[in-house]
C-alpha cells in the first residue's frame, strides 16, 4: 500500500501562501521583481522542469489541443511548422 502524505510534507509549499509571506517580509520590493526572483530560483533548483503539475493542467491542455486541432485540420510538426 502506497503511504499518502501533504505536500508539505514531501517538502512542497503553496505559491500564493510563499508569495505571500515574501510581500510581508519585502513589502518595498514590486510584484513583477517577486516573481522574477522566484521564476529565477525556481529554474536554479530545478533546471526549469516541471515535476508535479495540477492536474487540470492537463486537462485544460487536452481541451486547448482538442479546439486547435478542430481549427486547424493541417498537423503541426515539433517545430511549429506546419507539416
Amino acid at each position: 500500500m502506497v503511504e499518502r502524505f501533504t505536500l508539505e510534507d514531501a517538502g512542497y509549499i503553496m505559491y500564493s501562501d510563499m508569495l505571500d509571506r515574501l510581500r510581508a517580509r519585502f513589502p518595498s520590493v514590486p510584484a513583477w521583481r517577486l516573481d522574477q526572483i522566484v521564476t529565477a530560483e525556481h529554474d536554479a533548483i530545478t533546471g526549469g522542469l516541471l515535476r508535479i503539475v495540477p492536474a487540470e493542467v492537463e486537462a485544460g491542455a487536452i481541451e486547448m489541443l482538442a479546439r486547435e486541432r478542430g481549427e486547424n485540420e493541417e498537423a503541426l510538426s515539433d517545430d511549429g511548422e506546419v507539416a
